[in-house]
């Protein structure tokens, strides 16, 4: 094919993908499969350019679900004589030569998730915490408060993509293209950027543009990738109340708010003061379904959920006997029930059941000793609030 015909049809594609971004409330829903930027995994891999990643993301073909970076072409498949699954289905592809005639074809690909045979692809799995790291030990994403969230870090990307001469379709490109990349296991669909009409209707009128848009975020994005890291600097000081408390926000079933109205975002990270707040703000969303995790100096509790029985304790005025029930609630029923400890025996290389029963007795015994530590703390700033 002519590069004029690439072009034309490479209009359609973008008129496709308008579409599909107006039935989908503003969003480019079909993004929230690409993970990882999408490649041709033959003999000779190389990455798609942000055309093909553009082909893909417009593509109805079902196996873009499976989140699979890795493709093939059909010429490679039937070289190395492997077999696909049956109603396996291509994806036409832009493949050009580097002669001087510029030629390109669209060519058949196959994703490996349809190739017999082929290994299943194992998605990142990256924290809330080193998604966010990332920009801030960049300069990317500045904190003066003691919480930040994802979205937080989505518009800091725009700003970036702005400031190296971004316009509006490219900076949401950039930070789509970002916080998908980043590998966060969330509902990452909340998160992705909205088209406003008006972007859409300017693509419809000069497809190109999407595809220019495109090319110049993944330029950016190389170069976000490219800063350096910046030294840390220490900003806490050794008075500050509840330094040593860190909460993640995953998320709730309604909004959830403190006693000023505050509604806490999503995916964040609150430190500090802030963090007790939040929890204070737990305690008094009766029966909400709410999904954390907690640490405190040496203490970590990974994700964990919220919910019912857990507000048994949320008339005490203090925050201790609330997190003390709940942090520890699994592992004493280990202790008053042993007899339970064989559901998590389940090889005959397993630790002997006495010796995990005693290494849970020591982990609660750590933790009780931990949240002593915070009801002091926790004591000492009621006390003085109360005096001021």
């Amino acid at each position: 094919m002519t590069r004029e015909k690439i072009f034309e049809n490479r209009r359609e594609v973008a008129g496709k993908i308008c579409q599909d971004i107006r039935a989908n409330n503003g969003r480019m829903l079909n993004a929230k499969y690409f993970s990882e930027r999408p490649y041709c995994a033959g003999a000779t891999p190389y990455k798609f350019s942000t055309a093909n990643y553009l082909r893909l993301i417009s593509s109805d073909n079902e196996i873009i679900q499976k989140g699979n970076p890795r493709w093939f072409s059909a010429t490679e498949i039937k070289s190395n004589e492997w077999s696909l699954k049956e109603n396996a289905m291509p994806v036409l592809l832009e493949v050009w030569t580097k002669d001087s005639d510029h030629q390109c074809s669209l060519t058949e690909f196959y994703n490996a998730s349809d190739v017999l045979g082929k290994e299943s692809f194992q998605h990142k799995n990256q924290s809330l915490e080193t998604v966010l790291n990332f920009l801030k030990e960049r300069g990317i994403l500045e904190v003066d408060d003691k919480i930040v969230s994802l979205q937080d870090a989505i518009y800091a990307v725009k700003k970036y993509a702005e400031s190296h001469g971004a316009n509006e379709l490219t900076s949401i490109l950039s930070a789509q293209t970002w916080l998908l990349e980043m590998g966060l296991q969330t509902k990452i669909i909340s998160f992705l950027p909205v088209f406003d009409e008006s972007i859409l209707a300017e693509i419809e009128k000069s497809p190109d543009i999407l595809f220019e848009a495109m090319s110049k975020a993944n330029s950016i994005l190389k170069q976000l990738r490219r800063e350096k890291v910046k030294s840390a600097t220490e900003n806490i000081t050794t008075e500050e109340i509840f330094r040593d408390l860190k909460i993640i926000y995953h998320g709730s079933e309604g909004e959830l708010q403190n006693k000023n109205g505050f509604a806490y975002p999503k995916e964040s990270i609150l430190t500090g003061i802030w963090a007790y707040n939040f929890l204070l703000a737990i305690k008094s969303a009766h029966e909400q379904k709410i999904w954390l995790e907690f640490s405190y100096k040496d203490y970590s509790h990974g994700k964990f959920l919220i919910s019912g029985e857990d507000f048994a304790f949320d008339e005490e005025k203090f925050l201790t006997p609330f997190l003390r029930n709940r942090l520890d609630k699994n592992r004493q029923y280990l202790l008053d029930n042993p007899h339970e400890l064989k559901k998590y025996l389940l090889t005959e290389k397993a630790m002997p059941a006495e010796e995990l029963f005693a290494r849970i007795s020591l982990e609660s015994k750590f933790f009780q000793g931990v949240m002593d530590e915070f009801q002091h703390e926790e004591f000492s700033y009621l006390e003085n609030t109360l005096e001021d």
